[in-house]
Formats: structure tokens, C-alpha cells, sequence
């Protein structure tokens, strides 16, 4: 029995009742008062000793069960999660803008979402927050990233959807614009609803996430109407303490050297590093670009790439927030033309032979060099990810 004449228990759901037993501060629940001292302080009646009698047993019996129920919970496990946003380098385009309006985290197994309707603003050092937050998406590419929500309280778990809902088919709100251009284009998103996919907190106090768009996958232009269309596709969730980076740089040399590259009006175009996951590929199966539920007609045995980035004017490229496994890099200098959504027939690796097997763990930045030697890609790379 606690201080302060109350008795605390707690049932198995974890949730807590106070019981007053002013009245009754001396007993202990071994007995119920006699009779007699019911009587002791006056004339009680028959039906109000029955009525405490009955009190006092019920109060003892839920004593027992709430006892037992007690014994057997604990509060759940708790990390506290940021969620920061970050874009794979992207060509011919100068703006990428959304406007979040909310982010739905979503448990699995049934429990009601977690909605966040506020969000950090990055610029404000006062920390006031934003009902909604507009980004320009390639402002944060490569291992740049922008903060969005910080000090979640999550439960420690897998947990089934990640959903960002979009304020789209609004040129003021989120919008395309192209190289050379200053007109805003509209951007889509279907259902104005963005599903993620799962992720899982785990038990380590503190953990930061990325959402890292590849907007090669993710985002089409749709010629009808005009505008872009903003997918799911492309889109993952990293953590950002295990995320991987693999990164390096080109030879020139490669970009014309043979044919058809050495038939290309601009060196600089169309060269391309593509990502698949997995060892042991044929690289007659290696794909380009492409999306098997919209092209039917890709031949099933093409893999399409889990990533690709377009290497810049200077022969580097990046791939940032990765998830560690087992990959295969290939590069192409003749990618031009690789439209996003059907297979273009881009062969894979050109020139012939640079293509190469990388096993990452948790953490890792590697830089990869093309044209492939015999080293074994796992020198550090300068100013990694921080936490």
C-alpha cells in the first residue's frame, strides 16, 4: 500500500487506477472488519454493513487481479527518430519542388496511424514549426539532406507504411522546372498520397532516417497535359547510422572511346552507373531503366536496376543512403536516351567489361573507379555521412 492513503495498480494493458481508501487507511486486507467495529462509532444498519462488507471483498479481489496483471507488463521500448529527405543527382532539370502536408506513420498489426501535421523548419533557429513544408528536392542531392521531423517517439518495432501526403496539381505548391526555363510545370502525385513502405525502429535510444528519392524512377513527364508524375517508385527509407555510400569517378576516356559512344555530338551525355542488387548477374540480363508493371513487354529474365545516377561533367558520381548487401555496378556510356518507364535495350555494360561485383556492410563508403582494375573498391571516401 502506497503513501497518502491510496492504493495504485495497474492491469495488463498498462494503464493505471487510483483507489481512495481514506476510510479504511488501517486495514490491511488480511480481514474484514468485525461487527462490532462497524458498530463502534454508532448505530449501523443492516444494510449498510452489508454494503461495506461487499465493498471491502470486491476492492480485495480486484487487489489480487490487478496485482497479477502488474507482474506480468512493462512499458514498450522507445527510440526517438528524425526523418530528413535527401535526392539522387538528376540532369536537365532545375526545380523539383513538393509541399508536404502531412506524414503517416502507420504500425503494423492493426494500431491507429501516427499523423504528423507539424514539421521542423531547417531555417528557423528558434525552432518554431511549419504546418506544411515545401522543398525543392534537388537542393539535397547526393549525401545533402534536409531535417523534416525531429524528436518522434516511436515504440521500438517494424513498422508497416511510411505515407507523405502531397499538396500537388498546384503550381504555387509543387511544381517542375526545366533546364533553361522558368515556367513551373505541374506535378502530380497520384492520390496526393506518396506509400513508402515499411521500416523498423530499433532499440537504440536515438535513430535518424532518410527518405532518399531517385527521381530517374520515381518521376515521369507526361506529355498530354503537360506535367510530371511523382511515384513511390525509386523511393526508400535508410537509416542513416547503416546507410552505405558508393561512390567514384569515371575516366573520360570512356565517355567516346568506342563505339557507338564514339559517335556521340557530346562526350558528356548519356553516361550512366547503374546499381543492381545481387551477384552473379548475366549481363545479357542487365536492364536499364524501367518499370515491369508499365512495360508488359520486357522480356522476363531483364533486371531492372535497384538505382542508377548519371555521372557528372567532372566523371563522378554517388549513390548515397544505400541499404548494405550484395550489388553489381555497371557502367554505360551510350544511356542518352533511357526513359524511365519502358526498356529502352540500352546494353549493359558499354564498353564491354565494366561491370563489378560489391558486397557493403552497414556503414561502409566506398569509392569505385571506372575503368574496373583488379582493386577490390573499399577505399574510404572523404566526409561520409554523419549521423
Amino acid at each position: 500500500m502506497e503513501s497518502g492513503n491510496a492504493w495504485r495498480g495497474c492491469h495488463e494493458s498498462t494503464l493505471c487506477a487510483t483507489f481512495e481508501m481514506s476510510n479504511f487507511a488501517s486495514w490491511d486486507g488480511s480481514r474484514l472488519p468485525s461487527r462490532a467495529a462497524l458498530q463502534s462509532k454508532g448505530h449501523v444498519s443492516m444494510q449498510l454493513r452489508t454494503l461495506v462488507t461487499s465493498l471491502l471483498a470486491s476492492m480485495l479481489l480486484l487487489a489480487s487481479a490487478v496485482t497479477i496483471g502488474c507482474g506480468d507488463s512493462s512499458s514498450p521500448a522507445t527510440t526517438v527518430v528524425s526523418f530528413s529527405i535527401s535526392d539522387a543527382p538528376v540532369g536537365e532539370l532545375e526545380e523539383v519542388v513538393i509541399t508536404i502536408d502531412r506524414m503517416v506513420v502507420r504500425p503494423r498489426g492493426g494500431d491507429d496511424d501516427i499523423v504528423i501535421e507539424e514539421f521542423t523548419d531547417s531555417n528557423d533557429p528558434d525552432g518554431d514549426l511549419l504546418d506544411t513544408v515545401e522543398i525543392d528536392l534537388l537542393e539535397y542531392q547526393g549525401m545533402e539532406r534536409i531535417l523534416v521531423v525531429e524528436d518522434l517517439v516511436l515504440e521500438v518495432g517494424d513498422y508497416q507504411n511510411l505515407i507523405l501526403e502531397v499538396l500537388d496539381e498546384d503550381t504555387d505548391l509543387s511544381w517542375v522546372v526545366e533546364d533553361g526555363d522558368t515556367e513551373r510545370k505541374e506535378l502530380k502525385v497520384p492520390s496526393g498520397r506518396l506509400q513508402l513502405g515499411g521500416f523498423e525502429v530499433d532499440d537504440v535510444g536515438v535513430q535518424n532516417f532518410v527518405i532518399e528519392f531517385d527521381l530517374t524512377r520515381a518521376m515521369t513527364y507526361n506529355p498530354g497535359p503537360d506535367r510530371y508524375i511523382l511515384t513511390p517508385r525509386g523511393v526508400r527509407i535508410v537509416d542513416v547510422e547503416a546507410a552505405v555510400i558508393v561512390a567514384g569517378e569515371v575516366d573520360p576516356t570512356l565517355f567516346d572511346g568506342e563505339s557507338p559512344c564514339d559517335e556521340k555530338s557530346d562526350p558528356e551525355v548519356g553516361n550512366v552507373v547503374y546499381l543492381y542488387e545481387g551477384h552473379g548477374l548475366e549481363t545479357d540480363a542487365l536492364g536499364d531503366v524501367f518499370d515491369p508493371e508499365i512495360d508488359t513487354d520486357a522480356a522476363a529474365e531483364l533486371i531492372p536496376p535497384f538505382a542508377s545516377e548519371q555521372v557528372a561533367e567532372d566523371g563522378t558520381y554517388v549513390f548515397s543512403y544505400l541499404p548494405d548487401g550484395d550489388y553489381t555496378l555497371a557502367f554505360s556510356c551510350d544511356a542518352e536516351n533511357d526513359d524511365p518507364d519502358v526498356d529502352d535495350g540500352i546494353v549493359i555494360p558499354t564498353p564491354d567489361g565494366e561491370v563489378r561485383e560489391i558486397s557493403p556492410e552497414p556503414g561502409d563508403e566506398l569509392t569505385c573507379d571506372f575503368p574496373v582494375s583488379g582493386d577490390d573498391c573499399t577505399e574510404p571516401i572523404d566526409g561520409g555521412i554523419e549521423g
